[in-house]
């Protein structure tokens, strides 16, 4: 027993998969064949089978889940919508919000080292020595560097969710195209409204809080 519980804001609530307080998880919410009660196997993030019931390959699996929670989080931002998700539009969707987010965190690394030593988006990582003392342990990807490759990667797994899924790559690249442009657009009206960093900053996290939940970590560097 680990001593959790269930909470109220936890968007596995959605997810169809079943609570078992004799484990203490989120669990299948399929029969077992084998035991003729409930799969107690764990769920996958996000949706409402174990890895043992998922009928599709485990990486297509783990992708719909994330977006699902990307998604869930996304409507509890906005309204607290508890529509019913369709997976294809889902993936859709987020492989949209994927391409704005990688494309405006990009941008914004760019201006960043266009006015800094690009050395400053690498910082060193440190541990607690033996006597108490730091000890520098290596290194690792800043701020907005981290972010792009991280929705950079979004991006690809979801297109390529969205193609095993049978969606059409001209749809796909379609849907990649408009976002593209999106962003574009976006960035353009603030370069051509000369902002204040701090008003430039504002008006970015503005933009992808409408996105999703998470904002840009720290100030945005003006061109």
């Amino acid at each position: 027993m680990t001593g959790q519980s269930m909470r109220d804001d936890d968007p596995m609530r959605r997810s169809g998969a079943v609570w078992c307080d004799e484990h203490e998880r989120w669990e299948c919410a399929r029969d077992s064949k084998r035991s003729h009660s409930r799969c107690h196997g764990i769920a996958v993030r996000g949706l409402n089978r174990c890895r043992m019931h998922l009928g599709q390959s485990r990486d297509l699996a783990r992708t719909q889940g994330e977006a699902n929670l990307l998604a869930w989080a996304a409507d509890a931002a906005a309204h607290g919508d508890v529509k019913p998700l369709d997976p294809g539009r889902v993936v859709m969707d987020q492989l949209r919000v994927a391409v704005l987010r990688a494309d405006i965190y990009g941008e914004l690394l760019r201006l960043q080292v266009s006015v800094e030593d690009v050395d400053g988006l690498v910082g060193a990582t440190f541990a607690v020595g033996r006597e108490g003392q730091r000890v520098e342990t290596g290194e690792r990807v800043r701020g907005l560097a981290g972010l792009e490759a991280e929705w950079r990667d979004r991006v690809v797994r979801f297109a390529k969710a969205a193609h095993d899924m049978g969606i059409a790559e001209q749809v796909i690249e379609i849907e990649k195209s408009r976002a593209e442009m999106v962003t574009a657009a976006f960035l353009a009206a603030i370069d051509a409204l000369g902002l204040l960093p701090s008003d430039r900053s504002r008006a970015v996290e503005v933009f992808l809080d409408r996105l999703g939940t998470s904002s840009v970590p720290g100030e945005v560097v003006a061109s």
